[in-house]
């Protein structure tokens, strides 16, 4: 695993070219910083979520917005009663994970078969007394079934503040990054923060792929675990630090790291998302949602595996942005966050298309490859100008519900890095594309029902012209009842 996230960290990491030039190169080159951000809102996509939080937060900065943090540190209340409308009470987000804190920074709690370990230590010894405590006897603590281990992502003291009340009263050591560690009272177990690479750690018995992840401070540490999501494992990412500083060096860095952490999220099929700044990317607000109406399946924290990848490159963008704001003479190509996408009545035995897109248009002239994964048969069909591939040539047997695969393997140039993307549907005859259609129709673009792929007319809404063409295109014989 370690090989295989190293070589997807060799081809997502790009190399920034930092070079003397003359005053009319400057000039274009202090372009990057606006084309970076652009790009950052065109990797969002139509996700109104991720764009009034993640874009928000991560490009607060390159933006000239730092204001929407320095609101979000009012929230981050440390003594106030249980009922304060900034505290997060426990709360259950997985089958073995529950989040406390405040709508600033939380910590996150893992049940285990022995115990339990915590995600970060909280602000102070006060705080951690006050709210931490209680909330881990109602999770059962007890001599029998202790806090094993708490993992801190940096040193800072909205982070690790109560790590050492945790160690006196609890017997509960810290894990940290190795750069974080020095002068340290609670005398931390150290995560080696010259080691860039992800290797697995046994932190209290629970498993993490912990990465450093140096930017944010130098020994902040992003990691992956697995929980239980109504009864299925699901692997969620812990981002190490979110804030950027004003150091082209530290920056550089950061934006290394986010590099690292979209190949590892990658490689591990990361689906979801547990921020200790959790007003970052909205996981408070979804705290919020889940003690209003409750947990839904799956959880409100499991965002999809090609959602964490889109907030990642979205991440990716805003740090670009903000290194080519310090250094006006840093150029690094975009990151194009890209989606494949099965077309309507797709895949079925006569019909195997998909169309591949990103926020600048349709994918022209490029390879995709569909597979037949029961039988490992593959065909190659190269995108039209509308981003559409289709393969024509059989390449089955094929039957009713065999899963095919549609991959768009991604590229570099000067300017782009496109990022790889697929999508896997199973063989139809077109009647459920069709009762979704039926089911959807009167929606329009924004909302939460209406399914692009199902427009077929691209008008923006579904509607009886869409049911009709969708209809046509129905496995001869068949009758979708």
């Amino acid at each position: 695993m370690k090989s295989r996230i190293s070589h997807l960290a060799g081809w997502a990491r790009v190399a920034l070219a930092t070079t003397s030039v003359t005053a009319a190169c400057a000039a274009i080159a202090a372009t990057q910083t606006d084309i970076h951000r652009d790009a950052a809102t065109r990797n969002v996509g139509s996700d109104a979520f991720m764009m009034q939080y993640a874009r928000a937060f991560y490009c607060n900065l390159p933006d000239d917005n730092n204001a929407i943090v320095f609101a979000a540190r009012a929230w981050n209340n440390t003594t106030g009663a249980n009922n304060n409308q900034y505290r997060i009470p426990l709360t259950q987000i997985a089958d073995d994970v529950w989040i406390v804190g405040n709508q600033y920074v939380a910590q996150y709690l893992i049940k285990t078969a022995d115990g339990l370990v915590q995600l970060d230590a909280g602000n102070t010894a006060n705080e951690v007394q006050q709210f931490n405590y209680p909330a881990l006897q109602a999770l059962g603590l007890s001599a029998s079934f202790p806090l094993k281990a708490v993992f801190l992502t940096h040193g800072h003291g909205d982070h690790d503040g109560g790590a050492k009340w945790l160690l006196d009263n609890l017997g509960a050591r810290s894990t940290l990054g190795s750069a974080d560690a020095s002068g340290k009272t609670y005398a931390p177990t150290q995560i080696d923060s010259t080691d860039l690479s992800v290797r697995q750690m046994d932190i209290g018995g629970k498993t993490f792929w912990v990465l450093p992840t140096p930017g944010h401070t130098p020994g902040s540490t992003s990691a992956v675990f697995e929980v239980k999501d109504w009864g299925k494992t699901r692997r969620v990412l812990v981002n190490g630090g979110q804030s950027m500083t004003n150091s082209i060096t530290d920056v550089a860095k950061y934006l290394d790291s986010i590099e690292r952490t979209y190949a590892m999220a990658l490689a591990l099929k990361v689906d979801g998302v547990m921020t200790p700044h959790v007003y970052w990317d909205g996981t408070g607000s979804l705290a919020t949602q889940i003690n209003t109406t409750g947990r839904t399946n799956p959880s409100q924290n499991i965002f999809g595996h090609k959602t964490v990848l889109r907030q990642l490159a979205v991440a990716r963008e805003c740090s670009a942005a903000w290194l080519t704001r310090l250094n006006t003479t840093a150029v690094t190509p975009v990151w194009r966050y890209n989606t494949v996408d099965f077309v309507h009545a797709s895949p079925m035995s006569g019909r195997i298309a998909a169309k591949v897109s990103n926020g600048w248009g349709p994918v022209v002239g490029q390879p995709v490859t569909f597979k037949h994964e029961a039988s490992g048969a593959t065909c190659v069909a190269s995108t039209d100008s509308a981003g559409l591939a289709s393969c024509n040539a059989p390449f089955g047997p094929f039957a009713m519900g065999d899963t095919i695969t549609a991959t768009y393997a991604g590229g570099t140039s000067s300017d782009f890095v496109d990022l790889a993307a697929d999508s896997s549907a199973p063989l139809d005859n077109g009647c459920n594309d069709l009762k979704a259609a039926g089911a959807a129709i009167g929606t329009r673009t924004g909302s939460k029902a209406y399914v692009a792929r199902l427009d077929v007319d691209n008008n923006g809404v579904i509607d009886i012209r869409d049911i009709a063409s969708i209809s046509r295109l129905v496995q001869a014989g068949t009758s979708c009842r």
